[in-house]
């Protein structure tokens, strides 16, 4: 990867990738994806997705293709190298700080791993991000026996409703690994 070193890849980078490693797509394409999806939590505005595309050219992990109509734009693709990229990205292994910071992270990596990764793969990361989530429920339930009688009520309440969060997020992955 070129100048891999200076250049950070971000979760915009990322999904981005990830589209265009479904069908190539120009960048007005990419940004439409961005506005009608839930990807829009991280912006899609012209601002943030021509640079960014930019920078994954600049990296080498996407390319310009020619359009089948010449009349219309150019479209991104993915490289060998932007696929090994996504790949190392999709399989990163969970970390205590992903399920308490990152959780819409986590899923939006496993919304792309279909195509990238084997059904074991993806089986092992929602095994693995089981563990990591029914971790963190215990030491949230622990802390709240500790500490609940010190909170005022609506603290007390919003830490419930994290906990049960938590644990729908949990029901969603035990229901996922089963189907």
């Amino acid at each position: 990867m070129k100048n891999s070193n200076i250049l950070k890849i971000t979760h915009i980078d990322y999904s981005i990738l990830a589209l265009v490693r479904q069908t190539p797509m120009s960048g007005y394409g990419i940004r439409m994806v961005f506005q009608k999806t839930a990807l829009g939590n991280y912006s899609g505005s012209p601002g943030t997705i021509y640079p960014a595309l930019k920078r994954l050219e600049k990296i080498g992990v996407i390319e310009k293709k020619k359009h089948s109509n010449p009349k219309k734009q150019f479209l991104f693709a993915i490289t060998k190298t932007g696929i090994e990229v996504l790949k190392k990205w999709l399989m990163r292994p969970i970390s205590a700080q992903d399920v308490t910071k990152n959780l819409t992270i986590i899923i939006l990596r496993f919304a792309f791993m279909d195509g990238s990764l084997t059904q074991r793969q993806k089986r092992n990361f929602l095994v693995s991000f089981r563990i990591a989530v029914k971790n963190y429920i215990v030491a949230l339930e622990e802390y709240y026996v500790k500490e609940s009688k010190r909170m005022p009520l609506s603290g007390r309440q919003a830490f419930e409703y994290g906990i049960e969060s938590y644990k729908t997020t949990l029901k969603w992955i035990q229901k996922t690994i089963s189907s």
